[in-house]
């Protein structure tokens, strides 16, 4: 009979000890559904390590692989070069990220809450530069002061109004020296 797998799932019916008697079929059919599952897992055991990477060549946008070994090579080689304007993964080169043209190198979006979109720290854990959850740059916890953020805003219009009242406000230099 042949194996059920990747079609349908088989059933198989206990056999219970001294009372079945197991044929060469019951083993024969656990057989072929065993290698029916190896044939389409493929043959990622390289070297006797299944834990080995043995991906190539670029990532694929493709729907259809032949094996989950072709299918989890192409993950990989998507999270260490993903291409493409579509592609979910982050290139990474040098310990660098690479956008393509015309494409975003990395974005962070929180879904909810308030905890910072990203992070640096020194060694002893004080936070550096980081992003909050509103996407405003910050350092520690002060506001980096950036053209068009609030914090410009005001400080370019409070010096506005100060050199407004200054020019106002004009005095004589000769007063100053007495005469």
């Amino acid at each position: 009979m042949p194996a059920s797998y990747p079609s349908s799932i088989r059933a198989f019916t206990n056999k219970v000890d001294l009372v079945d008697t197991i044929l060469a079929d019951h083993v024969n059919a656990l057989q072929d559904e065993v290698r029916a599952m190896q044939i389409v897992l493929g043959a990622t055991a390289l070297g006797g390590n299944p834990l080995t990477s043995n991906y190539a060549g670029s990532f694929s946008t493709t729907t259809e692989w032949t094996s989950l070994d072709e299918r989890l090579n192409n993950i990989e080689a998507g999270l260490v070069s993903g291409t493409g304007a579509s592609s979910p993964y982050v290139k990474k080169s040098g310990d660098a990220i690479q956008p393509t043209a015309g494409s975003v190198g990395l974005t962070l979006k929180t879904l909810s809450g308030s905890s910072n979109l990203f992070d640096t720290r020194a060694s002893d854990n004080t936070l550096g530069f980081n992003v909050s959850s509103t996407g405003i740059p910050k350092v520690a916890s002060a506001n980096v002061l950036y053209v068009g953020s609030t914090e410009y805003n005001t400080l370019n219009t409070t010096a506005n109004n100060a050199l407004a009242t200054a020019e106002a406000v004009r005095f004589d230099p000769f007063l100053l020296a007495g005469m």
